[in-house]
């Protein structure tokens, strides 16, 4: 009987080593926690809303800055105070939003690949981030009502006109970025679906 020798022995076990390393490496296990994919889905349809709900206060920025314009401020007072009330929705879809990204974020860790898990945490800073301009969306719409109501009160107060159209910007501005950070969650987490044959 032929006896193995240590050196083949050796040679099978660091073939076989070197196939499972390979094995890992090129071809990572796949995992994506449930909990994730279900607060990534109503997350995403929360943050929809809160773009589309921030489309309709725009629609009526358009309305006060005419009113404005046309020194008509208590139609343009009535008109902030409309948005300001109907943009209290947006603030509880905020809320819900950082429930869902805070679920998120928890299971971030156990997503496997490691591109899997760094799109995760790109997708999930994005939406960090447009619940803080949604911060400051909320603040200089406020700001915006303020503003018409003084000028309402004293309409000899010129230097508001240049704060009304500033806070109006402002507003234009923190619209359009959360627009471009749902954009941007949207782009990254369909590379991330693609990992998973989604």
């Amino acid at each position: 009987m032929k006896r193995i020798k240590p050196l083949h022995v050796a040679l099978v076990f660091a073939a076989a080593a070197m196939v499972l390393i390979l094995r890992y490496v090129v071809f990572p296990p796949k995992f994506l926690p449930w909990e994730f994919t279900e607060a990534r889905l109503k997350g995403a349809d929360i943050a929809q809303r809160i773009v589309e709900l921030s489309r309709g206060t725009l629609t009526r920025l358009n309305d006060v800055s005419r009113y404005d314009q046309d020194r008509n401020y208590n139609e343009a007072l009535v008109s902030i105070a409309r948005a300001v009330i109907e943009n209290r929705q947006n603030q509880v879809e905020a809320v819900r939003l950082s429930s869902q990204l805070e679920d998120m974020a928890r299971y971030i860790m156990k997503i496997s690949p490691s591109r899997a898990r760094s799109l995760a945490t790109d997708a999930v800073s994005s939406e960090i981030a447009l619940v803080t301009r949604m911060v400051y969306y909320n603040d200089y719409l406020f700001q915006l009502f303020e503003a018409l109501k003084a000028k309402l009160e004293n309409p000899s107060r010129s230097y508001l006109d240049g704060q009304v159209n500033e806070l109006i910007n402002n507003i234009n501005d923190e619209a359009q970025s959360i627009n471009d950070l749902n954009k941007h969650f949207n782009q990254v987490m369909a590379e991330f679906d693609a990992i998973f044959g989604k």
